[in-house]
């Protein structure tokens, strides 16, 4: 919900909402690091918090989040999915890299 409604959403809901996904944590190897439901992606609220504060602690959790699904990807048994798979992971770490904020194949710049 982060992701989908950063852009106008109130700071206070923002914030909330993305200090609420740091506090759940990154998703364990059942959910994957997956873009779709997973890692990767809750981590690209962290990118869009970035983005709309600028407060380097919100790409920083991203960037350990970003971590963290690479190792999960190696962990995995199919990897060549967008969505599902590594793939997808890549193109998150690659955001974070590039402090990108897009969310793949929705957001167009």
């Amino acid at each position: 919900m982060v992701i989908a409604a950063a852009d106008y959403l109130e700071d206070d809901l923002l914030l909330a909402g993305a200090e609420l996904t740091w506090l759940a944590g990154a998703h364990g190897d059942d959910k994957g690091p997956n873009i779709c439901h997973g890692t990767a992606g809750n981590g690209y609220a962290f990118l869009k918090t970035f983005q709309r504060t600028g407060d380097e602690l919100w790409l920083e959790r991203a960037r350990r989040f970003a971590m963290h699904a690479l190792e999960q990807v190696e962990r995995m048994t199919s990897r060549y999915s967008l969505f599902t798979g590594g793939i997808g992971v890549a193109i998150y770490a690659a955001d974070c890299i590039e402090a990108r904020t897009q969310y793949p194949i929705m957001e167009y710049v």
